[in-house]
């Protein structure tokens, strides 16, 4: 539907769950509504929140930058919002419950895109059909007053009256892991996916595996590093130059991961310290001890998500299938933002990896063959081996990353 003006007569509705509320909502006003027009300055388009900065213009001609927080991109997905609906710079109008505040920001309630397609984030200007079926976000707990249980209550009358309706849960989303998730295909640890027949493993990546550095080696094969480094296109070059040189005169230079970035894809399969994987039929997942960043490969046959609906991170989305004793990962869908191959070299959402596990040495040795493509930053496709031993007796623990503890570093 194509509207030319205001909110009112928006007829897409959106259920947002209690795990829409993944950061506090205690700092909008939630009795007020505000409609603002203006520019979009930043829009970023990945779970847990939906964020859009944008530029809006006062009576004095004076600008301020308006900060709105949305949904998660799985309960995006179900009014028909998706990665192509606003861009930078885009003029578009959006209702929002403001901050307490005061400051210029708010908690999204419904847009009007700048081609005048309209959504709604909550049931306040939906259809009367739908009210019915939209579930309001819920007051903070800590602004909820304490209100005694009947008395006597067991568990077991709490566990009846707060029962879902149906259970199994079936999920209405699209993406795995929300409360609307999938909705479409089975989930990887659905027990009737588990349950299909598939032809059986060529081996079992189960287990704690440490990343073996070669540093007597380091300038023959890399270490944590890709050698020999393929030609680089002008641009990367010339930021790979830029780094070398405050690298050399000892300025800690380029690295989002000193920002508590995450190190993504290729970086968590070549650092120090142990990676744990869960193997099933359907998928294996990964722990590692970088900052316990995650990832899974999914081994089901699923497809691809749709380009507008996808959530482009630093891991990538990542699709594996068995060919003979050989288990083949395609990983595609990468940000571009603040994401490194390595020191000094940068990818990009053209980012492809393909990599080849075997395993060797009774099973105690995982073989990590990565081909890596990205013609915006370099020539042609960028090949290394890489190895992980299987270690006993030990876990992936908590590693956190935060910047305060950083900015406490040397140098």
């Amino acid at each position: 539907m194509k509207l030319t003006k205001g909110l009112l007569a928006v007829v897409v509705y959106l259920v947002v769950s209690s795990s829409a509320a993944h950061h506090g909502a205690t700092v909008f006003d939630r009795k007020a509504s505000i409609e603002k027009t203006g520019t979009v300055t930043r829009f970023i388009y990945r779970n847990p929140h939906l964020i859009i900065n944008m530029e809006v213009k006062g009576p004095d001609g004076k600008s301020d930058l308006w900060k709105i927080e949305g949904q998660s991109v799985a309960a995006l997905t179900a009014t028909g919002f998706n990665r192509d609906s606003v861009n930078k710079g885009d003029v578009i109008t959006v209702k929002m419950r403001p901050l307490k505040s005061g400051k210029p920001g708010g908690l999204l309630q419904g847009l009007v895109a700048s081609d005048g397609s309209s959504y709604s984030m909550d049931s306040s200007q939906v259809e009367e059909k739908y009210k019915k079926q939209d579930r309001a976000r819920q007051v903070a707990p800590s602004l909820v007053k304490y209100v005694p249980p009947p008395v006597g209550e067991t568990w077991q009358v709490r566990e009846k009256k707060t029962r879902p309706s149906q259970l199994p849960i079936v999920s209405k989303g699209q993406s795995a892991g929300d409360d609307a998730a999938t909705g479409t295909s089975a989930g990887a640890l659905d027990p009737e996916n588990l349950a299909r027949a598939r032809a059986p493993a060529a081996f079992d990546m189960t287990g704690v595996w440490q990343y073996r550095g070669e540093d007597e080696y380091r300038a023959n094969y890399g270490s944590y590093e890709f050698k020999p480094t393929p030609q680089l296109t002008p641009e990367a070059e010339a930021y790979y130059n830029l780094y070398k040189e405050k690298a050399i005169s000892g300025i800690r230079f380029g690295d989002p991961a000193t920002q508590c970035y995450p190190a993504g894809m290729p970086r968590i399969m070549t650092r120090y310290g142990s990676l744990m994987m869960m193997q099933y039929s359907t998928a294996v997942f990964m722990i590692s001890r970088l900052s316990n960043e995650y990832r899974v490969i999914y081994l089901d046959g699923r497809a691809r998500l749709a380009e507008s609906n996808l959530d482009r991170n630093w891991g990538g989305e990542s699709l594996g299938y068995w060919q003979g004793d050989t288990l083949v990962v395609e990983t595609t869908g990468f940000t571009d933002e603040n994401h490194l191959i390595q020191a000094g070299i940068k990818s990009g959402k053209k980012l492809k990896i393909i990599e080849r596990y075997r395993m060797i040495n009774d099973n105690n040795t995982l073989v990590m063959e990565l081909t890596m493509t990205d013609p915006d930053h370099w020539i042609g496709e960028w090949k290394h081996v890489k190895f992980r031993d299987r270690v006993l007796r030990s876990d992936v623990k908590e590693a956190t990353c935060i910047y305060t503890d950083n900015l406490s570093l040397p140098g």
